[in-house]
């Protein structure tokens, strides 16, 4: 007697039918429910304070919009950046692996960032630098603005 697998798929659900001797019994072998519930919170992005890249005079704001794949985040900067220099966007893992994914440069005081990301919620600030324009290194200046994100950002 062989015993034979076949798997259906249900959307997240999967179910095993096991077949011994012509007869098949259902057998639950894993249940994913994932409910992706968007996150959206805005505020001011301000100087650093007491330590954090945040928390002293307003510079700006910030709205972020979150499912916990697609995230889209939009920042107004009210500073210019010196002669030669850009400003750039930040998501920052503050307070675990400290890893700082650059959003890219702002344009005319704006940035607009939308990408579907595997963890979003990883990271827990939005920070500013300040960067030479062209500069080919890859890694974040010194933040001269940021803005906390709120749960469930910084799991």
């Amino acid at each position: 007697m062989i015993a034979k697998s076949n798997f259906i798929f249900l959307g997240t659900l999967i179910l095993g039918l096991v077949s011994v001797g012509g007869l098949s019994s259902a057998t639950p072998l894993s249940f994913q429910t994932q409910i992706a519930e968007a996150q959206q919170m805005s505020g001011d992005i301000t100087a650093p304070s007491g330590g954090n890249p945040f928390g002293g005079e307003n510079m700006g704001t910030v709205s972020v919009d979150s499912d916990g794949n697609k995230t889209n985040i939009v920042a107004d900067f009210n500073e210019s950046p010196g002669e030669g220099n850009v400003f750039e966007g930040w998501l920052v893992d503050a307070g675990g692996s400290e890893y700082k994914l650059s959003l890219g440069q702002f344009s005319n005081g704006t940035l607009n960032f939308t990408q579907n990301m595997v963890n979003p919620y990883t990271y827990k600030n939005f920070e500013v630098t300040e960067e030479p324009s062209g500069d080919p290194d890859p890694n974040a200046a010194a933040s001269i603005a940021g803005f906390e994100l709120n749960s469930p950002f910084g799991q």
